[in-house]
């Protein structure tokens, strides 16, 4: 009672502050507590920033292109020449030469995947749309709030921008190819958890807009029955669920990082495949986490 009280005060509970956690959000809710751990126990918030891939830097880019188009009414390929995009282009630091190829063939795409998200867009109808907006959200039980950055909003809608890129693959007689690919038929389950926090903490209508250098979809609550409300509002209670699932550890470990460490045990098999969570994290930072398993 003491807990649910102090969270309709908005107090971030005590199993929060003793780890100096102040927020919560949808992307860290959905991660593996092992990974959680790492991110936000292990890493400083700077090295955790600069940890990325082509597909995520990518799709940042995008959704400066796409943003920029939209609010201050200039032309995609105007947006794209422009000293924002081409600094963001140039500061961008691969991790691989794959990872090198991939980040080339968006950025060359980048146009075809923009004009398609704004082909989705222009079916909603005249919109004046703001920029990126922070909102934050308590929802009790859970002992702190969600804070989360809208993509796109406006007077009555609220959507968030998602990105298809192909792989490259290097073969012996072509070289480097890169295979395009389609959108989905229905959007993701945890795209779904994300927009469904975004429906509660604003009482807009949501949209997810999925584009490709070759393909767009566009779900809205009129053609997608995962945004029907009574489905975003059980999409909201499991993101509660997960969040909730995390404070449980943080109460047993008590303010004590190496219970907390042993409580979210990695998969060292992963660590050393350098499987996708592990991609890019430099040996410094593994062997920090490793020390709490001694």
């Amino acid at each position: 009672m003491i807990c649910l009280m102090a969270n309709q005060l908005k107090i971030i509970g005590d199993c929060y502050k003793k780890f100096g956690l102040k927020h919560t959000s949808k992307s860290t809710a959905c991660l593996p507590h092992s990974i959680r751990f790492f991110k936000k126990h292990i890493l400083t918030p700077k090295e955790n920033s600069e940890i990325s891939n082509a597909s995520f830097y990518g799709g940042t880019l995008i959704h400066i292109i796409v943003q920029e188009s939209l609010t201050k009414g200039m032309k995609v390929a105007d947006v794209i020449k422009s000293e924002l995009i081409q600094t963001k282009i140039d500061e961008y630091e691969p991790l691989n030469e794959k990872d090198k190829k991939k980040f080339e063939f968006i950025v060359k795409e980048a146009q075809k995947t923009a004009l398609n998200h704004l082909s989705n867009i222009a079916e909603l109808g005249g919109q004046k749309w703001q920029d990126e907006q922070e909102q934050v959200l308590w929802t009790p039980p859970v002992k702190t709030y969600w804070l989360m950055y809208i993509d796109l909003v406006s007077e009555n809608l609220l959507g968030d921008l998602k990105n298809k890129f192909g792989n490259p693959t290097l073969t012996q007689k072509k070289g480097w190819t890169y295979s395009n690919v389609k959108c989905p038929d229905r959007p993701f389950y945890s795209d779904v958890q994300q927009i469904a926090l975004y429906n509660k903490a604003t009482g807009l209508k949501p949209f997810l807009s999925y584009a490709s250098n070759c393909d767009k979809k566009l779900f809205t609550q009129e053609n997608c029955k995962d945004l029907f409300q009574e489905n975003l509002d059980k999409a909201l209670k499991e993101l509660m669920i997960y969040e909730i699932a995390w404070e449980k550890k943080l109460e047993l470990a008590d303010g004590d990082l190496d219970t907390l460490a042993w409580l979210c045990c990695p998969d060292f098999s992963d660590i050393k495949k350098k499987s996708f969570w592990w991609t890019g994290v430099a040996q410094d930072q593994i062997d920090r986490l490793l020390k709490h398993y001694v």
